[in-house]
């Protein structure tokens, strides 16, 4: 009976050991988890400011190029009004328009 017991003993105390090898290896891993995750998210807040710059930049691009569109179109309508002016009309018309414009300013100062 004694060697029973002893033998539950025995058992019981490597049992114990066993959980507690379990536990050490467990918290073990859970701070390694956790500073894994710490890492983790440091460089997803780092990733967010980086996606925010980036819509900024982009942003602002494309108000640029929304600014630069217009600026072409405004010299497309400059290229045209120059086209109709001096190669749509006559030389002497265009001759007349220039000295109208000359007697006109000439009057009025």
């Amino acid at each position: 009976m004694e060697q029973d017991e002893t033998s539950t003993l025995l058992q019981n105390s490597k049992i114990t050991d066993s959980l507690i090898q379990i536990k050490k290896y467990l918290e073990k891993d859970i701070d390694s988890l956790r500073k894994e995750l710490d890492i983790k998210n440091i460089e997803l807040k780092s990733l967010e400011a980086d996606l925010e710059n980036v819509q900024h930049l982009t942003e602002g691009n494309r108000q640029l190029i929304n600014k630069l569109l217009g600026d072409l179109s405004k010299l497309q309508n400059d290229i045209g009004w120059y086209k109709r002016t001096y190669e749509q009309r006559s030389f002497l018309g265009t001759i007349r328009e220039k000295i109208r414009r000359k007697f006109s300013s000439f009057f009025l100062l």
